[in-house]
């Protein structure tokens, strides 16, 4: 089917290029195929090159071009708020080519936790007999297959084309996490998004947004989608209240439900009994009372698999055949993800900001016997000022903190570790500092005893390490199996070569 630009946008005052076959849109200049109009959005790292960008798309074959200023490049036109409108353009180019029943789509966002809910929410879906795509950190697809992810959420083109693709492959449902860099810049623009959810609220990100209100703003578009018909609030967050008047306002007039672990809410947790493995409580709604038995740990956890039903319950499934599944649970990777010995518990978490690591320490107090581990450290290139508000959480709800590497990505990593103890005092705590992760894992789990649990924090699901601006392969998960292996064989031969 030939399809001009004209035919689908109407775009007023252009050339001649108009009335030529047209085949979508395309980000990147290298890619631009015959047939496609280059979004020229202006670079943040080199905005200087937009125009040489702008010029290779046009040589490769690119229709037009389309940019936020003046390029000075031919054919083109100026669309000021181009980020804003490209996913529904590319939404609309699909549906008019390739027509098929879109999915309905579940959306989370939240600092912590909407990795945990978006993929829990897939699988109770799934669970219930019908495909649910995931999207989001730990990879996008139809589960179980998922392919790995450059962003927790794609650019505007990339989501429509995927969430399209994911319809055509049969998905009925599609669950995704909504960053605060999507939400600010237009990612989802163009989503139809039916039921969203927000889980908590705490510092990151402070180095885009620059102020916490600012960040709460970005987060709270989520619940301006005039598709919106459902909006799932976290009561006991302290930033709910700015996501509630969000959703009053919105013109849908979305229904609001709250659930909290602490006061009266729509969806109420009472009784709560942690258990090595897992955890067990009430869960109190206006028409009925049930026990919830969850194979996941963690206090902040019971928050995500209770936000996880009610988004599953107003998709339109019935809350006690959900329930009932519970059991069933995996969650996502690299998130309070348990490796266990004969005495000894492991856990991979991508907690890397302060409130993060401080509530995976706090829920897991609950549960060890002897000492909790915290094993950390930073990122380069990124906001200084929670460093050493990460080693306060670390020496604060652990009993031995290990100060180690994360990602520094192209920062001196001397500097990172400088930060991480600015302003700290030490004194009357246990601490080590080890700069290799890898020897600073080892370190934990050599010296770990029956009845520990040792936290392994920051990277979570990610398989790399990126020093100097080159990621080299690194997998807590794989780093904490060899070095147990390697104890238990009283050897280093299981150990990954460096």
């Amino acid at each position: 089917m030939s399809i001009t630009f004209k035919d689908i946008y109407a775009v007023q005052d252009t050339a001649e290029w108009i009335n030529q076959a047209f085949h979508g849109f395309e980000l990147d200049s290298r890619k631009v195929q015959l047939g496609q109009i280059f979004i020229a959005l202006t670079s943040f790292s080199q905005p200087e090159k937009t125009a040489e960008f702008a010029q290779k798309a046009l040589d490769q074959g690119a229709l037009a071009v389309i940019s936020e200023v003046e390029l000075g490049v031919y054919p083109s036109i100026v669309v000021p708020d181009v980020r804003h409108l490209m996913g529904a353009w590319q939404k609309q180019y699909l549906q008019a080519t390739k027509p098929v029943q879109a999915a309905r789509i579940l959306a989370v966002t939240g600092t912590n936790g909407k990795t945990t809910i978006s993929r829990l929410v897939a699988e109770l879906i799934m669970l219930q007999g019908k495909a649910c795509a995931v999207m989001g950190t730990t990879g996008n697809g139809i589960l179980p297959n998922l392919e790995s992810s450059s962003h927790t959420t794609l650019d505007a083109l990339q989501l429509q084309n995927a969430l399209h693709s994911y319809a055509q492959a049969g998905a009925e449902f599609s669950s995704i996490e909504a960053s605060s860099h999507g939400l600010e810049q237009g990612r989802l623009n163009g989503c139809a998004i039916e039921i969203a959810a927000y889980s908590n609220l705490s510092r990151d990100h402070l180095d885009y947004h620059g102020t916490l209100e600012a960040y709460a703003e970005a987060k709270s578009r989520l619940f301006k989608f005039e598709s919106l018909k459902v909006a799932v609030m976290n009561l006991d967050d302290a930033h709910a209240d700015v996501m509630i008047e969000a959703a009053r306002a919105n013109p849908s007039q979305p229904k609001i439900l709250t659930y909290s672990l602490s006061q009266a809410a729509d969806y109420q947790v009472t009784d709560i009994q942690y258990q090595i493995s897992g955890a067990e409580f009430k869960l109190i709604t206006q028409h009925q009372e049930m026990t919830v038995k969850s194979p996941l740990i963690g206090h902040f956890n019971i928050e995500n698999l209770v936000a996880s039903l009610i988004v599953a319950e107003q998709a339109g499934f019935d809350l006690s055949s959900l329930i009932a599944i519970v059991p069933q649970l995996k969650g996502a990777p690299g998130r309070m993800q348990v490796i266990r010995d004969a005495d000894r518990l492991f856990i991979v978490d991508y907690a890397h900001t302060p409130d993060a690591l401080t509530q995976v320490l706090a829920t897991l107090k609950r549960h060890v016997a002897h000492d909790l581990w915290a094993v950390f450290g930073c990122g380069g290139d990124r906001d200084r000022g929670k460093r050493p508000l990460m080693t306060q959480a670390a020496l604060d709800g652990a009993d031995i903190a290990v100060l180690t590497s994360d990602n520094p990505r192209t920062e001196n990593p001397e500097q990172i570790f400088a930060d991480m103890k600015q302003g700290i005092d030490f004194s009357a705590k246990t601490y080590h500092e080890i700069h290799d992760r890898r020897e600073a894992i080892k370190f934990a789990i050599a010296h770990a005893k029956a009845g520990d649990i040792v936290v392994i924090a920051g990277k979570g699901h990610e398989n790399y390490q990126e020093i100097d601006g080159v990621r080299h392969w690194f997998d807590d998960v794989v780093e904490v199996q060899a070095a147990i292996d390697a104890q238990l064989h009283n050897t280093d031969s299981a150990y990954p070569a460096q």
